[in-house]
């Protein structure tokens, strides 16, 4: 059985109707070695549709990769990931992520992230950033969810925010994130030999 690196988009939300991580998931989606799925813009929604899509799975993923928008114009790679949401910024279904009541310490990626944002860079992805702040909204809650999902299936996850579409058209992106999508499988097979 080939295991698979499940990765993950968005679709649109307040203030961005063209999501590029979405369309890029799907564009990856190539089972079995790569399932793509759109997640809901949603505190409670998109865990569940996490789970829903790790379900369907012949077994666990070798790896989760998680996609989501910024306004910035780099890649951004994020390191870890909280419970910590901002307050007043809902979702789509109109709830803000400080009503969750979340708590736990920070989780963090067991990748490489150095070598990801090498990998970005000879990818003509610019210069990448490095953050240690997925952004406290649904990112930041999907990225935590997929940080403990792989914690109890012991398998890496890792976040990564591309720019909008204003900023780098996904055509244009997605030979960069196809690249570090090799470079994840590469990783989690190493960690799992």
């Amino acid at each position: 059985m080939e295991r698979t690196l499940l990765i993950t988009g968005f679709g649109a939300f307040e203030g961005v109707e063209d999501n590029p991580s979405g369309q890029l998931a799907m564009a990856l989606h190539a089972p079995p070695a790569r399932v793509g799925v759109e997640l809901p813009v949603t505190f409670r929604g998109a865990p569940v549709a996490m789970d829903a899509a790790l379900a369907r799975l012949e077994g666990p993923p070798l790896a989760i990769l998680s996609l989501g928008v910024h306004p910035g114009a780099a890649f951004r790679l994020e390191q870890r990931a909280t419970t910590q949401l901002r307050p007043g910024r809902p979702d789509n279904d109109g709830v803000a992520g400080d009503a969750l009541g979340l708590v736990g310490a920070p989780l963090e990626t067991t990748l490489d992230l150095l070598a990801l944002e090498a990998v970005l860079r000879a990818a003509g992805a610019g210069e990448p950033e490095l953050s240690g702040d997925a952004g406290g909204y649904v990112c930041e809650r999907t990225y935590r969810h997929g940080l403990e999902r792989g914690l109890e299936l012991a398998v890496p996850a890792l976040f990564l925010h591309v720019p909008p579409v204003g900023v780098l058209p996904v055509a244009s992106q997605l030979p960069i994130v196809e690249r570090v999508a090799a470079e994840v499988l590469c990783q989690a097979r190493a960690l799992t030999a």
